[in-house]
């Protein structure tokens, strides 16, 4: 049975600079010189972890050469793991600031496998966290002989079981979890990250810069809140088969927040207020009701994200507020993939906060969540829907603010 729910990332504007370490002896053996930072993005539990003087809440992807960037969230790819005796760094390297109050320990760091985001908590999995040989960086260290293996590396997240695939070894690294314990400072900052051995061989490291956002922006981000932490990511699909509705899929879950204007300091760091009544119109649906996009908004091929604001719980970009869309990728030639609000008895789940369908959660992070079905297109493929929040929903032209991007794959 599916189930039924009762209601219910980049910043684009934080461009990101990959940093390339040369091989110098430093790299595993045999192995070809490659960064595996893959990018840095805001953390999909904080409204404003990229801002300028705000308190850090960033996710620091990883990737292989193997499989690089999005290719490595794939859970049929196996992330990375701490060899016995070893140890994982990540340096705060440049362009954040140590509050002092706040120590290096779990609370402020989480390891993670994917994305959306099952976390790796270190009394479950095995390591502790503590300072290392500076004060803005973080070492993770295995508390067992066998170090942490990357293909039993798995999280304890309850709906995590019920993956057909499950996501195995670190991919992400959550910077700014339950506490922060760094403020962006200038104008961007840099991460490094290394895996050292036994012996002290750093075996892989890589780094990535990401300019600071010079004010908040509206976030849409990946979650797997619903469902018990779930992976509602990269979900494998037959042509024509529609995710959210099929029995043993679920929808593609997203959090949102609202933009956080005019608030600095510990006001900014507490902000959780979410984007309520929003959801999507597909283009077919647009289509049938006979509605054209402006031209400003035209890049979004896939449909518009709406947010009802006449309160009659359906959507009409013609009444109500257009605060984003979506940008549409598939295989060359098929047809029939559409992503719009998940439906429940003829009727759109609209977004709705975040405690009305998890409450611990949706207490703690705020935000609202927004449940979208898929349905797969009919030539077997990759298929990555771009979900995009404008800058300013007031201003069509005003370019976009933030995104994340779902892949589907059809098989």
């Amino acid at each position: 049975m599916r189930t039924v729910y009762s209601g219910f990332a980049v910043a684009l504007g934080a461009a990101v600079t990959l940093v390339l370490w040369s091989a110098g002896g430093l790299w595993s053996a045999g192995a070809q010189a490659h960064n595996i930072v893959s990018t840095i993005v805001n953390a999909p539990l904080s409204a404003s972890g990229t801002v300028k003087d705000a308190r850090v809440g960033i996710n620091v992807y990883l990737d292989s050469a193997a499989a690089p960037g999005l290719e490595f969230m794939d859970p049929a790819v196996t992330g990375f793991g701490i060899a016995p005796g070893g140890r994982l760094e990540i340096e705060m390297a440049e362009g954040f600031e140590r509050d002092w109050s706040v120590e290096l320990t779990q609370n402020a760091i989480m390891m993670v496998t994917g994305a959306p985001q099952q976390g790796l908590p270190g009394k479950a999995v095995g390591y502790t966290v503590g300072e290392g040989d500076n004060e803005n960086t973080f070492v993770i260290t295995p508390t067992g002989d066998q170090g942490l293996p990357a293909a039993t590396l798995m999280s304890p997240a309850p709906g995590a079981k019920a993956d057909p695939i499950r996501q195995r070894g670190l991919k992400v690294i959550h910077i700014g979890f339950q506490q922060s314990a760094f403020y962006n400072r200038g104008n961007r900052g840099r991460v490094e990250v290394r895996f050292v051995d036994a012996a002290g061989k750093v075996t892989s490291r890589g780094a990535a810069t990401i300019d600071f956002l010079s004010a908040p922006v509206a976030q849409v981000l990946p979650t797997n809140f619903p469902d018990k932490r779930r992976n509602h990511n990269w979900q494998r699909a037959a042509a024509g088969q529609t995710l959210g509705q099929a029995p043993g899929s679920v929808p593609l879950a997203l959090l949102l927040y609202d933009r956080a204007q005019g608030l600095t300091g510990a006001a900014l760091y507490a902000f959780k207020a979410g984007i309520a009544g929003a959801g999507v119109l597909s283009t077919p649906q647009l289509k049938a009701m006979g509605y054209d996009k402006p031209a400003a908004i035209a890049r979004y091929n896939g449909g518009l994200i709406v947010q009802d604001t006449d309160g009659d719980g359906r959507l009409d970009p013609a009444k109500d507020r257009i605060i984003g869309g979506v940008i549409a990728r598939a295989p060359a030639g098929a047809k029939g993939q559409e992503l719009r609000s998940l439906e429940l008895d003829g009727q759109p789940v609209l977004s709705a906060a975040t405690e009305t369908l998890v409450p611990k959660a949706g207490k703690r992070w705020g935000g609202a969540l927004m449940l979208l079905q898929f349905t797969a297109g009919s030539l077997a493929g990759k298929y990555r829907p771009t979900l995009a929040l404008l800058r300013d929903p007031e201003d069509l032209g005003s370019g976009d603010g933030s995104s994340y991007t779902y892949t589907i794959v059809v098989e």
